[in-house]
């Protein structure tokens, strides 16, 4: 019985030349590594949720009768409250800090697929983040410069098209999300009556919600948009129109 000859294996799509001095990266095990951070954080915020649910709850039975709370119960709802939002905040920082190292491997794949699409440079898929107010922009500028550039082709030398209602609906969400996150946070250690930690808790809720849906689609758009650049790479000569 003969052996079965075995050829060299199949080149990888992300073995191009370099354009300008860069070179193509995979994302995906730095997607792969994202889908289980954003498990995480999306486990997390729905603890978080409930937190922020119980201490809304207790203070509007305070508000309404100051006999009906108990000291314990306080003590208990304030020591959950803190310890989800610790939690809830290193997940997140953790979570962070490999999104913006794959949003800057995509971006720099994006300018081997469409030298000259993005103005800013490569460098900003990291600063922008840490701009004040201009991080509320920049990064969704640079990710929608990177969707589009990702591209896979179609026959004919065409492009699929691949609207952008997932980018803008994460970004809606994950802004709205960081706003009232910020803004809860604030009127809470603010404040000083039972009304206005009920208020506090409930800015808090609604935006620890949107934080589970910005996280929820955070995954389908790291997952999508390193499925479109897997594909683009893999449709031969890249640097072709260079």
């Amino acid at each position: 019985m003969s052996a079965t000859p075995v050829g060299p294996p199949d080149p990888s799509p992300y073995a191009a030349p370099d354009v300008k001095g860069v070179r193509l990266r995979a994302p995906t095990g730095l997607a792969v590594a994202l889908t289980v951070l954003f498990t995480l954080v999306i486990g997390f915020g729905v603890y978080a949720v409930y937190a922020d649910w119980n201490l809304r709850a207790l203070m509007e039975r305070l508000h309404a009768d100051p006999a009906a709370v108990s000291d314990d119960e306080l003590y208990r709802s304030e020591r959950l409250t803190g310890l989800v939002g610790t939690i809830q905040g290193n997940a997140l920082i953790v979570t962070g800090i490999v999104f913006v190292v794959w949003f800057h491997r995509v971006r720099t794949n994006a300018e081997v697929f469409a030298p000259g699409a993005e103005r800013l440079g490569r460098g900003w898929a990291i600063g922008a983040w840490f701009v004040p107010l201009a991080n509320l922009w920049l990064p969704y500028r640079i990710a929608v410069t990177t969707w589009g550039s990702s591209t896979p082709l179609v026959a004919g030398g065409g492009y699929r098209r691949f609207p952008l209602t997932l980018v803008n609906l994460w970004w809606g969400a994950f802004v709205l999300a960081r706003l009232l996150g910020w803004y809860g946070g604030m009127s809470y250690a603010r404040a000083e009556s039972a009304g206005a930690v009920r208020d506090a808790a409930t800015t808090m809720l609604v935006g620890d919600i949107l934080e589970l849906v910005a996280a929820v689609l955070a995954v389908l758009f790291v997952r999508k948009l390193t499925a479109m650049q897997h594909a683009r790479a893999g449709q031969g000569p890249v640097v072709a129109a260079v």
